[in-house]
């Protein structure tokens, strides 16, 4: 089977600005960067350690695994941003990183959630939200509100803000932060 990665590079701009404006109380940065990619939105970022993830190689300077795996094995610890600018929701990747207890008080995390009718909710979401059954039968009207979903998940786990802007096309896309309690 052969895995495409999926990008949303239409507003680099944009997305850099929201790095800028997570991070400019931090001073000094350490990232993980969990989808780098080419490391593009970070190459033009000052930062005093950067460790970029990407499951495909040969994109940029990075560690080729997993994201999902990496957060469960490194200690993040020595970040204090974490940037989770994937495609689709992150549910499962923001879930561990809040969960985890060696993710120091004052970590911005910054992240992307798109979706659609189309876009399939990941299986932590649908475990959590105990709709299995009802989710085979009618998962276009759950995925409709995958984003709701997202943000009621990060409040149950503590999450009091989140700062984000939206933009609709062909998905809607959340492009945001929230800080670490």
């Amino acid at each position: 089977m052969k895995r495409v990665t999926k990008t949303d590079n239409k507003s680099v701009a944009n997305k850099v600005f929201l790095r800028k404006k997570a991070t400019e109380h931090l001073e000094s940065l350490q990232v993980l960067d969990l989808f780098a990619g080419n490391n593009v939105l970070w190459s033009n970022i000052d930062s005093r350690r950067y460790y970029g993830v990407e499951l495909k190689a040969g994109k940029g300077v990075n560690l080729n695994a997993d994201a999902r795996q990496v957060v469960l094995s490194l200690d993040l610890s020595q970040f204090n941003v974490i940037d989770c600018d994937s495609f689709g929701i992150p549910f499962e990747i923001c879930r561990r990183i809040i969960e985890d207890e060696n993710v120091k008080s004052g970590t911005v995390v910054i992240y992307t959630a798109m979706t659609n009718v189309f876009t399939t909710l990941p299986r932590v979401c649908i475990d959590a939200l105990g709709v299995g059954h009802m989710y085979k039968m009618t998962h276009s009207v759950f995925n409709l509100n995958g984003i709701t979903y997202f943000y009621e998940m990060l409040a149950n786990l503590g999450i009091k803000e989140v700062k984000y802007y939206e933009v609709n096309d062909h998905y809607t896309k959340h492009y945001g932060y929230f800080v670490i309690p």
